[in-house]
């Protein structure tokens, strides 16, 4: 576009954390962020130096909007493993984020995944003690 100067720096591009803006604006919950950092080309589903992406932050720290947006925005696979075997799933029941839960296996999350530890969704849950994570897993993958 004439008058504007093209953005000189990679939109993709990493801390020193192996972290893209996409990936920290989604684990600090900036919704607006995330949709400016897709409209100029942002990768919605890069990964870290462990393998994990948007949804594992955002499962961590508890954002159900964000992942509500990324599941609304992106073409990311729900059932991502990190290099670690790890999911969104896992993440959010092993922090009891029970709305989360809800959300990601509403949108096809297998609980049966195993990570590299042979970790499922309900065994980290029970690990912490989150007995309603559990039966609410359960009654979904009846």
């Amino acid at each position: 576009m004439r008058g504007f100067a093209q953005p000189s720096t990679d939109i993709n591009i990493s801390n020193t954390r192996s972290y893209t803006p996409f990936i920290l604006a989604a684990y600090y919950g900036h919704t607006h962020t995330l949709k400016v950092l897709l409209n100029l080309g942002a990768e919605g589903c890069a990964v870290d130096n462990k393998g994990s992406n948007a949804f594992m932050g955002a499962a961590f720290k508890g954002h159900k909007h964000i992942i509500q947006w990324l599941l609304e925005n992106t073409s990311c696979n729900v059932n991502h493993q990190n290099y670690a075997g790890q999911t969104a799933l896992m993440m959010a029941s092993l922090f009891g984020r029970e709305n989360i839960v809800k959300l990601l296996l509403g949108h096809g999350a297998k609980p049966d995944l195993q990570d590299k530890q042979g970790n499922t969704s309900i065994k980290l849950a029970q690990a912490q003690g989150l007995s309603h994570i559990v039966d609410m897993i359960k009654f979904h993958f009846q």
